[in-house]
């Protein structure tokens, strides 16, 4: 549905103020430092309302999937799967990713404990045809849509094949791949840009649901064409400001912003991620997936390289 249709809906089943919903849409995106949609805003405080808004309840193409939907179905191809991680002390956990796409677009499936056995027992691996039925989705927290199993849903391989599903290597191709840009050019994908670190923005921890604390830094990038707000996460975020999230933490916190400042600020480098268009303040911006330091001389190369191609 459109927003407008969600919005109407919501106001009917609610009984509230299209400004009340607006507020609490509002709040609820802030919460999530804007890493969420609008859509799935207005779902999530459709659920806390205790308001179940339509959704896709057939097929939906991979790209039509947005935060906060219950009952989703698809088929993609898995493209990536991520390495087994397990957690905790004594009752211990596994999880592992899978990244399925179709030709319009691709999610992050997380599988937990048991689910694990699909990839352990090679059910799963890279180019398999898989259907979701009844998953619910979220934002991830590197700005990626999540379809979840939960308790009613359930993953299925598939033996056939769809031709209009491209091959595995076609998706990683399409959504793995970075198109150098300049900031004035950008739109929403993968991209990679060249700039400098013009503002850090305070800091934050989030926890992800197994309670490991993350950091995140927010910035601002310019790179003299334009500027667009980056934010780094977890790995990407300690390599960033050279110190772990457990020393951060043991600054006082009136003090990390000045002390990521000085590490940071006015720093020159090179950043992989995926932009998004962020509906609410109706601006791009950037989930880095990867930094690399800026070296003038490789850059010089690449540039006369480029130059002699054209």
């Amino acid at each position: 549905m459109k927003i407008e249709e969600l919005l109407q809906e919501l106001e009917r089943k609610s009984g509230l103020s299209r400004e009340e919903l607006m507020k609490r849409i509002e709040k609820k995106i802030n919460e999530l430092d804007n890493l969420i949609t609008i859509e799935g805003a207005i779902y999530l405080v459709g659920r806390e309302l205790g308001i179940e808004l339509p959704s896709e309840r057939r097929r939906v193409t991979i790209s039509s999937i947005v935060p906060g939907m219950r009952r989703v179905s698809f088929i993609g191809r898995v493209f990536k799967i991520s390495r087994i991680v397990e957690f905790g002390v004594g009752r211990k956990g596994k999880v592992v990713n899978l990244f399925v796409g179709d030709s319009t677009g691709y999610v992050k499936i997380p599988l937990w404990n048991e689910q694990v056995s699909f990839v352990d027992e090679k059910k799963i691996t890279i180019g398999s045809l898989v259907q979701v039925i009844n998953g619910f989705s979220r934002e991830g927290i590197y700005g990626e849509v999540e379809v979840s199993l939960g308790k009613l849903g359930m993953l299925k391989v598939l033996d056939v094949e769809i031709p209009e599903i491209p091959s595995a290597e076609e998706l990683v191709q399409k959504f793995s791949s970075f198109e150098k840009t300049k900031i004035k050019d950008i739109k929403p994908g993968n991209f990679e840009i060249v700039g400098f670190i013009v503002k850090v923005f305070k800091s934050n921890f989030v926890y992800n649901s197994n309670g490991e604390k993350i950091m995140v830094v927010p910035t601002l990038m310019d790179d003299g064409t334009g500027d667009i707000r980056v934010s780094f996460f977890r790995e990407l975020a300690e390599t960033l400001v050279g110190v772990s999230v457990d020393e951060l933490e043991r600054i006082e916190e009136n003090e990390r912003k000045s002390f990521i400042e000085e590490r940071i600020l006015g720093k020159e480098i090179i950043v992989e991620g995926r932009v998004r268009k962020n509906e609410m303040y109706d601006r791009l911006e950037m989930i880095a997936t990867n930094i690399k330091p800026f070296n003038p001389t490789e850059e010089s190369y690449k540039l006369v390289e480029e130059l002699e191609n054209e």
